[in-house]
């Protein structure tokens, strides 16, 4: 790898990278992970403290990137954005325009979900650039800022980094130890004088965001949601971390045991440094993109770009490493049967269904069922609630409908917008619902049924205070019939 100067091409690429997202821009409010981030980005913007008045498990820095402008616009040209600022920073890393190519289509079509402004498509761009800083041997601090911003995006894209920083003390050590004199009191300074301004660089914004959520009384909120029910959701289906069947247990023992041989090759001068920076890199990013069982595509975006790089690259130099290129291939194989039925959109059908809407040969209502077939009936409710409240009136959806909070642009009357919000949390939280509940009795409440988690407190409060207006598909509509002077929204503390 080399670090090229600018090449016009580039220009090129960045272009087709636009015409590819281009489509993404136009879509209707479907996707539930974006419908969530931009109810928590609304509600910031209406004084909600992220944790305390809203909810969601990831850490916090996604959400005020939502925040900024909360509509699916916004979310969309900033994803692309970021997609674009990867796609660049992967040229000025690899220098090879194929590899930069590669990673823009892949980062941007519907196979990958690479058309939703998940936190994959946010936190590559510090990767990226840490890559870059890493490979160069400079900037340890901003190294470690990286490191905390994409780690304040989502936990595991700092997997990353740690893939990063052990090939650099990998090459480091082995490069020191065959060096004619062997100083290692010169190799532990310098060791130190590399990392120490990285775990600086990398606690300073973290404590900065503690301090935050301190001062607005939502510290412990923030490290349940961000830290232990990120853990919970992680650990889900994986069993006791100590029996040796437990997948991350058993992804682990690869890891160490993918990693040891790596730095041996290298030891041996089996591998270039390159190798081994790419190698160590792509395997702790697949780690981190496979924290979870669950096998949801958009956490393959995490490891396109060390993918690309290590893949070109072995093409690249075949003859000496076609051996790792079985490895590579055998890898892939293993996650296409994980991956195997999980939901993606097939692009062909994606763009004809973008093309033809907007030729005219398909109805907005065509256009939008292509999504979701619920989607349609999702704006009929919104649009309901929205002609028979007032912007600052509170509403409650149970069930998986975050879109209408959105789309009828009505502040959520609980934190917990999400009925899944509650399966890996303290169940008193139920209570707290209902809390808020009586406290705001808001107009509208929506349940879509059947219902996935039973409350049957809620039940009983619908039948004594509300009426069924309304049913469009799965959404059963519901307004208060008690209270006739509603209250407005208001930050809970």
């Amino acid at each position: 790898m080399s670090l090229p100067k600018f090449n016009f091409w580039i220009l090129g690429i960045l272009f087709f990278v636009v015409l590819l997202r281009l489509p993404s821009l136009f879509e209707p409010h479907w996707y539930g992970d974006e419908e969530i981030y931009l109810v928590l980005g609304q509600m910031m913007r209406r004084g909600a403290v992220l944790y305390r008045d809203i909810w969601d498990n990831k850490t916090p820095i996604l959400y005020f990137i939502y925040a900024l402008s909360p509509t699916l616009i916004w979310a969309k040209l900033s994803a692309t954005v970021f997609v674009l600022g990867t796609v660049f920073g992967v040229y000025k890393l690899s220098g090879r325009l194929l590899s930069a190519a590669l990673i823009g289509i892949l980062l941007s079509l519907p196979i990958l979900e690479g058309n939703i402004a998940n936190a994959e498509l946010y936190f590559t761009l510090p990767i990226i650039f840490g890559a870059i800083l890493v490979y160069q041997k400079r900037s340890p601090f901003l190294i470690g800022l990286l490191a905390a911003t994409a780690f304040l995006i989502k936990v595991p894209a700092v997997v990353d980094f740690v893939g990063l920083l052990l090939a650099f003390f990998v090459i480091k050590l082995v490069d020191e130890y065959w060096s004619p004199v062997r100083d290692w009191e010169r190799l532990l300074t310098d060791q130190i004088k590399f990392y120490l301004p990285i775990l600086v660089g990398f606690f300073l914004p973290i404590l900065l965001i503690f301090g935050y959520f301190f001062v607005n009384h939502a510290l412990q909120n923030f490290l349940i949601a961000a830290f232990s029910q990120n853990a919970s959701y992680v650990a889900v289906g994986s069993g006791a971390l100590s029996k040796l069947s437990n997948p991350l247990f058993i992804k682990s023992i690869f890891l160490l045991a993918g990693s040891v041989l790596v730095a041996m090759a290298y030891f041996k001068r089996l591998v270039a440094k390159e190798l081994v920076l790419l190698s160590l890199w792509f395997g702790f990013s697949l780690f981190g993109a496979l924290l979870s069982n669950r096998p949801y595509t958009h956490y393959l975006l995490q490891i396109v770009p060390p993918t690309i790089l290590l893949g070109v690259y072995i093409i690249s130099h075949w003859r000496r490493y076609w051996s790792a290129g079985l490895i590579l291939l055998a890898i892939f194989a293993w996650l296409g049967k994980m991956f195997q039925g999980a939901f993606a959109l097939e692009p062909v059908s994606y763009y004809r269904n973008f093309f033809d809407y907007a030729s005219e040969r398909k109805s907005w209502e065509e256009y939008v069922n292509y999504f979701d077939a619920r989607t349609v009936g999702v704006y009929q409710v919104a649009n309901l609630i929205k002609e028979d409240t007032k912007p600052n009136e509170p509403i409650f959806v149970w069930g998986d409908m975050a879109s209408i909070y959105v789309v009828a642009d009505r502040p959520a009357a609980t934190k917990f917008i999400q009925a899944h919000h509650l399966t890996t949390i303290d169940s008193k939280n139920y209570d707290l619902i209902i809390q808020r509940l009586l406290k705001y009795q808001p107009k509208y409440i929506v349940v879509t049924r059947p219902v996935q988690f039973p409350f049957q407190v809620l039940e009983t409060l619908l039948m004594r205070n509300y009426k069924q207006v309304e049913v469009v598909g799965q959404m059963y509509v519901y307004k208060n019939t008690v209270s006739v002077s509603l209250p407005m929204w208001t930050p809970s503390y």
